[in-house]
């Protein structure tokens, strides 16, 4: 999987924000409030900030992102100081439409020319791209690689996108596990969230009365049904919807994990790298709002290639589930001798 470019996350924040500077009331964005409120700059100090905020600038005029400075800007407080904007007329594409069986190509060519994960990271870019456009809220943005949007077709995508651009109701087949039956359910689409390395479907469920997300690759056939009555709240934070709706019956936790360099890659996909070789032939990667049951069979299906260091709640979990399978195994080694025993006399 590809690593994590923190300059690229930078960037793409900082173009979001711009992007959405009017929806947030704010024509132009100052530097102080760039400072903090863009991921990627935040714990930098004000001289560092500085320099590379005007790097950073830089890099995205020569890659075709028109962003302007006026030395003289006065905020609402009345201190008059430098400010930006993105000069979205010259920015801005022209809509363009396909027909399904163009919208099939493209989907399709998103898989040639290269492997299954790069397909899936190309196409998280357009996903990223298009659900801040569908008004997705940015508080704490991370520029995320999203495993699941290879799970959906071109077509399904757009119609999702549209609806949400649009005010559409949306129906859609629904099956909760493999082996479970497939539902129809509807809903008012309110946006797309990418959450570790998976994506959700949010907005207000018709059939439960209720808010609700869905993720992405349980659903499928999906049709537009209208006009949404039931329009995103503007308050609504979809991204803590989504991660309320994952902490019920579950139990989130932050853990600090050691992996062997080309292993356990489900874990250092939802990770963050803090260090190398802290642990001689390890790295080590904090994992953010995990599930403490996932994480417990996951790094004990890995052991000892993946090692939880915190929290010893977490460790100790593992220990003992590494306990219980080498009991299990050392019981079902006595009963086959046993049996053999038996079979030769």
């Amino acid at each position: 999987m590809t690593e994590k470019d923190p300059r690229l996350e930078r960037l793409m924040n900082l173009t979001f924000a711009f992007l959405n500077a009017d929806r947030l009331g704010k024509k132009y964005l100052t530097g102080k409030w760039i400072h903090s409120n863009v991921d990627g700059y935040q714990n930098l100090g004000e001289t560092a900030f500085k320099k590379l905020f005007a790097r950073d600038r830089r890099d995205l005029l020569l890659v075709g992102v028109p962003i302007e400075t006026i030395a003289e800007f006065r905020t609402p407080d009345g201190v008059v100081q430098p400010a930006h904007r993105l000069a979205a007329d010259d920015y801005a594409l022209p809509e363009i439409n396909f027909t399904p069986a163009e919208a099939t190509v493209l989907g399709l060519a998103g898989d040639m020319g290269m492997n299954q994960e790069l397909a899936a990271f190309a196409r998280s870019g357009w996903t990223k791209i298009a659900a801040a456009g569908a008004h997705r809220e940015l508080g704490g943005a991370e520029f995320t690689t999203v495993g699941d949007i290879a799970s959906i077709t071109a077509i399904d995508l757009d119609r999702i996108l549209r609806a949400c651009s649009k005010g559409l109701a949306i129906s859609f087949s629904y099956q909760a596990a493999a082996d479970s039956e497939t539902q129809t359910r509807h809903m008012d689409p309110w946006g797309l969230v990418p959450l570790r390395n998976r994506l959700y479907l949010v907005g207000f469920d018709l059939d439960r009365d209720e808010p609700r997300s869905f993720r992405i690759n349980r659903i499928s056939d999906i049709t537009q049904s209208g006009t949404a009555t039931h329009p995103k709240p503007p308050a609504e934070d979809l991204q803590a919807l989504v991660t309320n709706s994952l902490r019920r019956g579950h139990q989130l936790i932050d853990a600090t994990v050691a992996i062997q360099p080309g292993r356990a890659r489900e874990l250092t996909e939802v990770g963050t790298l803090v260090a190398r070789d802290d642990i001689p032939g390890y790295d080590t990667y904090e994992l953010a709002n995990v599930d403490q049951g996932w994480l417990v069979r996951s790094a004990a299906a890995h052991a000892p290639f993946a090692l939880v260091l915190a929290p010893q709640t977490a460790r100790e979990a593992v220990i003992g589930h590494l306990r219980a399978v080498a009991e299990a195994h050392k019981d079902a080694c006595e009963e086959q001798a046993t049996a053999n025993t038996e079979e030769k006399s």
